[in-house]
């Protein structure tokens, strides 16, 4: 079995990724979280306390390592010195930390180190993200020929009730309520159910580096939304398309030595559905 430790499993990708690998026999997978109950596989550990981390890791010589915290869009503009920390300076931290041992780091970015003026960005575009969030998400990126680094764009469940992410704040809304859906803005994301399934492929297959990973063509969050209405409430909320908000961080890769295929939207999105109808304990907060 590959013995991989989960930083941030009570995250929006962390809970995700910690919850499907513990149900697949391939892996013996530990968790890391702050102000989490304490098991034999679970460890309640705030990763500022590096001597704590360092401990963890040189005793449990993990596989792998796959680091889903960060200090998000907000966070980071109001404390910045808290995104230069946990976004930039500690992905290059776990590093160091484990680079004479057999642990490979797996560091999860961001489409956001890119600005949106132009689109279809590959692995090597310039990262000219504006804001301390897509500054310090850049900084935080590791490459090298042991470690990999995945860019992408996420959307998912998440177990905190009081999530930011797009998927949960549609799923919260009250299905009288009308919502905008911006027709000019694109996206290549991937579910986080999907990521797991990435990752568990990439480990397979060895892949180290930096690589982009999105669907074969983007979507515009209009009909992004579009699809969550269809497959999550069957189209009763109503949702007006609006050209106010101009953007395209859409990924390409050019890379041609990972042979995973991302489903399109629709299929992602169905797959979630089924995710979280066989994991209501995760999601007791959702109606579905």
């Amino acid at each position: 079995m590959i013995k991989i430790l989960i930083i941030g499993i009570k995250g929006m990708a962390g809970h995700m990724l910690f919850n499907y690998y513990t149900e697949s026999s391939r892996f013996d997978t530990f968790g890391v979280a702050r102000n989490i109950q304490n098991s034999d596989r679970i460890f309640d550990i705030d990763v500022s306390d590096v001597s704590n981390m360092e401990s963890l890791l040189e005793k449990y010589q993990f596989d792998y390592v796959i680091n889903c915290i960060g200090i998000l869009n907000k966070d980071a503009e109001e404390n910045p010195e808290k995104a230069i920390w946990f976004n930039s300076y500690f992905p290059h931290l776990l590093e160091k930390i484990t680079k004479q041992s057999k642990t490979r780091l797996i560091h999860i970015s961001t489409d956001c180190v890119f600005s949106g003026k132009k689109g279809d960005y590959t692995e090597n575009d310039f990262r000219d993200g504006i804001g301390f969030y897509a500054q310090s998400k850049a900084l935080g990126e590791v490459e090298n020929n042991k470690d990999l680094t995945i860019r992408t764009s996420i959307i998912g469940p998440e177990i905190n009730s009081t999530g930011i992410g797009l998927f949960h704040w549609f799923i919260t809304r009250p299905l009288t309520e009308n919502i905008k859906g911006y027709t000019k803005a694109f996206w290549s994301g991937i579910t986080t159910l999907e990521l797991a399934k990435v990752i568990e492929k990439a480990i397979v297959e060895n892949l180290t580096g930096l690589i982009q990973v999105s669907p074969a063509s983007k979507i515009d969050k209009y009909n992004l939304l579009l699809l969550f209405n269809s497959i999550y409430r069957n189209n009763m909320i109503h949702i007006e398309g609006s050209d106010n908000y101009v953007v395209d961080k859409s990924l390409k890769s050019i890379r041609t030595d990972f042979s995973y295929n991302v489903p399109d939207y629709k299929i992602m999105l169905e797959d979630q559905l089924s995710w979280i109808s066989t994991h209501k304990h995760l999601y007791k907060h959702y109606i579905i």
